[in-house]
């Protein structure tokens, strides 16, 4: 099955420390994400690990960071892969740091009566 006709959202994230099978730990994030096709959704967690030469700027880039878990799981749909109700359905990912290039992009700033008013 495609990744068309899916969407897919971040419901929450923690970051934590997690324990590896050798006894060490590694930084990471356990990201709750939704995914829905038609009126079905999946709810299950999805977690990626912060790669130790992850520069400052994409270590606080919380966006970054999200949009490579959805891009993960988006990838792994196109290649057939469907939820199973499974809590952790999928092989932990290690975020990387950007493509050079790369910029988070920045909404426009907002004066306070727009952002009251929602203009």
């Amino acid at each position: 099955m495609s990744s068309e006709g899916w969407q897919a959202k971040i419901d929450g994230a923690m970051t934590a420390h997690f324990k590896l099978p050798d006894g060490s730990s590694r930084l990471g994030i356990d990201y709750k994400m939704s995914l829905k096709h038609g009126e079905t959704v999946h709810q299950f967690f999805v977690r990626a690990y912060l790669a130790t030469d992850l520069t400052r700027a994409a270590m606080s880039d919380a966006h970054y960071q999200a949009q490579t878990a959805i891009g993960y799981v988006f990838d792994r749909l196109g290649q057939g892969w469907l939820p199973n109700g499974e809590p952790f359905p999928l092989p932990a990912l290690t975020i990387l740091n950007p493509a050079p290039g790369y910029v988070h992009p920045v909404p426009p700033k907002r004066g306070l009566l727009s952002r009251l008013f929602g203009k």
